[in-house]
């Protein structure tokens, strides 16, 4: 919200957030209100050159990471100390870049030192782990613990206190109506000494609880919970972290960065307790609801039966009356077809009977034929056997004859070859050779007749 002081003359002055919005508007309308007076931290930029007339640093918001360009002379520069919470005074200055962006820088013109170190090295730290754990995100502990309970599972929530805290009555009565739905497992560790704590909350993360809640009453002490230690182990863990740490209205960065946060440990007892009736009480009225849902789906699911019933039975009334219909059709056509058969069974065996009677008088005929030419051929056939007959014994007659004179002649022809050898006479021997040839030539003749 914007603020005034006495130090300077009447004027407003802003955050970063809201010098942004507010220059925003600016850029709708097209003109600038003149000098902007801004308060907050004063961070310098390192490595930047020397020799530079001016250097760009920032001006960051108190509550949240928004900052924006703050441009500043040497002499200047030189005055500030970084974390120091300043007021600054100066003009805006629009630097286009070529990728369409516009950045608004706020050149220095006059400021006003309101605490040095206002931010030390550990709130630095603290704001990068809250800015990391922010860009992480938040776990829904609620969601988690009901999701369970609503399905009737038991949830595991692992209960840890300082060594040697005293749990309250309050706190135990809470606990102990919710330990009927959800399994609580009590630890106790000491919270004074930061990297012991981190170290066993880290252990703790790997056990698979549903959820860790860290519980300690107010006082003396309460701030070693914000070691860094311990704050980059809880903004890291994949279990989510209950806060029930100290009083209502004492401060505390680690309740900044839990995923839920009990105003005090008798609170959170109330928490678990209320949980659980709640959810029991959901359970119920979903109960309920769903046995009415389902009557009315089956109410609705009965009357789309019924009317498609109906509609089934329509159809099955009208295929029935379609497929008697189609009887009585396919009947006649089937009379109509065997009357037709029959009368063409009738013409078409007619039509046989003609035919084997032609075919059997045909047949009878060809066979009388058939006979009468086989006998005709068995005649000439026995007439041919015998002439064959005759001619065989014949010229057998002849070869045996022939036979009786070749071998008369050969004796003959021995005899002469006998002679001749004895008295060498060349005129005789031709005169034989040619009776012997003519002999020969007549039984040849004889032969080939």
């Amino acid at each position: 919200m914007p603020e005034t002081t006495n130090n300077l003359p009447a004027v407003t002055y802003y955050t970063p957030v809201e010098l942004v919005g507010i220059y925003r508007n600016f850029l709708e309308r097209g003109k600038s209100n003149g000098v902007v007076w801004l308060r907050g931290i004063y961070i310098q930029r390192p490595s930047q050159n020397n020799q530079w007339a001016a250097y760009y640093d920032e001006l960051r918001d108190v509550d949240t990471n928004t900052s924006i360009t703050l441009k500043i002379n040497r002499q200047d520069r030189q005055r500030l100390k970084p974390n120091s919470l300043v007021q600054i005074g100066g003009l805006i200055e629009l630097n286009p870049f070529t990728n369409g962006t516009i950045q608004i820088v706020v050149s220095v013109t006059r400021f006003e030192i309101i605490k040095d170190e206002f931010v030390t090295e550990q709130d630095i730290k603290r704001s990068e782990i809250r800015i990391a754990k922010t860009k992480r995100g938040f776990k829904n502990v609620d969601a988690v613990l009901e999701d369970k309970l609503f399905r009737d599972e038991r949830p595991k929530v692992a209960l840890i206190f300082a060594s040697t805290s005293i749990t309250m009555a309050d706190f135990n009565v809470g606990v102990n109506a919710a330990a009927v739905k959800i399994d609580f497992t009590e630890l106790r560790q000491s919270f004074g000494k930061g990297a012991s704590l981190a170290a066993f909350l880290k252990q703790q993360d790997e056990m698979k609880f549903d959820t860790i809640a860290l519980i300690r009453g107010g006082g003396n002490g309460i701030e070693a919970l914000d070691d860094i230690a311990v704050l980059q182990t809880v903004s890291e863990m994949e279990t989510p972290i209950i806060c029930a740490i100290g009083h209502v209205g004492e401060e505390l960065f680690l309740k900044s960065i839990a995923d839920k946060v009990a105003p005090t440990p008798n609170g959170l007892g109330q928490y678990f307790s209320e949980m659980v009736e709640r959810v029991a009480a959901k359970r119920n009225n979903s109960r309920a609801a769903l046995v009415q849902e389902v009557k009315k789906q089956f109410q609705k699911q009965l009357e789309d039966s019924n009317k498609k019933n109906k509609e089934l039975l329509d159809q099955i009334e009208k295929m029935t009356k379609q497929q008697q219909e189609q009887t009585k059709a396919n009947k006649e056509n089937i009379d109509k077809l065997n009357e037709q058969n029959k009368k063409n069974l009738e013409a078409q065996q007619k039509k046989n009977d003609e035919a084997l009677a032609k075919f059997q008088a045909q047949s009878k005929q060809q066979m009388e034929q058939s006979q009468k030419q086989n006998a005709a051929l068995q005649k000439q056939l026995a007439d041919l056997s015998k002439s064959q007959k005759e001619s065989l014994d014949k010229l057998t007659e002849q070869n045996k004859q022939t036979n009786t004179l070749l071998e008369r002649e050969r004796q003959h022809s021995r005899e002469l070859e006998r002679q001749l050898a004895s008295k060498p006479n060349y005129t005789t021997t031709f005169i034989i050779i040619a009776i012997i040839a003519t002999v020969v030539g007549f039984i040849l003749a004889q032969i080939m007749k």
